[in-house]
């Protein structure tokens, strides 16, 4: 009878598996937000901040309230505000936001 059953008993000449060559883990490009998006130099002087800000009353009686409890300048309360609001956004608005940052900094040098 057969010795074996299947294509094996017509097949005189086997092709062998090549060999198993598992690839080398690579470095991970983790692409992340830089943290100091907003960060601003500790001291900043009034050319640096904005002139105006409209809000309505009850908004600015808030960021008042939350500086005077966080022993903080109004302007670093908005800055908190922003980080903390900018940080659960998605990463594509993270990018638009990061790029008008750099623009209106680039714009600022360039002026001075």
């Amino acid at each position: 009878m057969v010795e074996e059953m299947g294509l094996g008993s017509f097949r005189k000449k086997r092709t062998e598996r090549p060999e198993n060559v598992v690839p080398e883990k690579s470095d991970e490009n983790e692409r992340t937000m830089p943290e100091d998006l907003l960060k601003l130099p500790e001291k900043l002087k009034t050319k640096d901040l904005a002139k105006s800000v409209r809000l309505p009353v009850n908004t600015h009686t808030a960021i008042s309230t939350i500086a005077t409890l966080k022993n903080k300048k109004i302007y670093e309360v908005i800055n908190d505000l922003v980080e903390e609001y900018v940080s659960e956004l998605p990463a594509q608005e993270k990018k638009i936001i990061k790029s008008s940052i750099e623009t209106v900094a680039n714009n600022l040098k360039n002026s001075d």
